[in-house]
């Protein structure tokens, strides 16, 4: 996931670049990539919706339009693009309440945006199913 920040965003029925991925929007559970933040269109924040997601690329992303990525109220989506809640370098807290580093990097599958594992800044893999939240303070796995 941290590598493929920055990749361009195209657009397929104009095949003109309309932007690169700023930010995920991860759902709360942390199961899936829902949104992608889109930056270098417009002055507001805009997302593409996974399901308009053509193909996710190793350099890439295709979108099926230049309309896709649009503006968004949802207050998940907001605070993403702010930056306030991101996976990638967020604490990890186990439901002990013992730390176990921070989110290093995640693996995902590309087509579907399912979230595989997280990788912790010791190296150590925690597999999707064990994590049980994400918000502005830290990401909560199993102990």
């Amino acid at each position: 996931m941290k590598s493929a920040t920055g990749h361009r965003v195209v657009a397929i029925d104009t095949a003109e670049e309309i932007g690169e991925i700023r930010h995920f929007v991860v759902s709360a559970d942390v199961t899936r990539i829902e949104r992608l933040h889109v930056d270098g269109r417009k002055k507001k924040a805009v997302f593409a919706e996974w399901s308009d997601l053509e193909s996710f690329g190793d350099d890439r992303v295709m979108v099926v339009s230049s309309g896709a990525p649009t503006e968004s109220s949802d207050e998940r989506d907001i605070e993403a693009a702010r930056g306030h809640i991101e996976l990638i370098g967020s604490r990890i807290l186990d439901t002990a309440g013992f730390e176990r580093g921070t989110v290093r990097d995640a693996t995902f599958e590309s087509e579907t945006g399912e979230i595989v594992a997280l990788v912790s800044s010791d190296e150590e893999e925690i597999p999707a199913g064990s994590v049980r939240s994400l918000g502005s303070y830290a990401v909560v796995v199993d102990g």
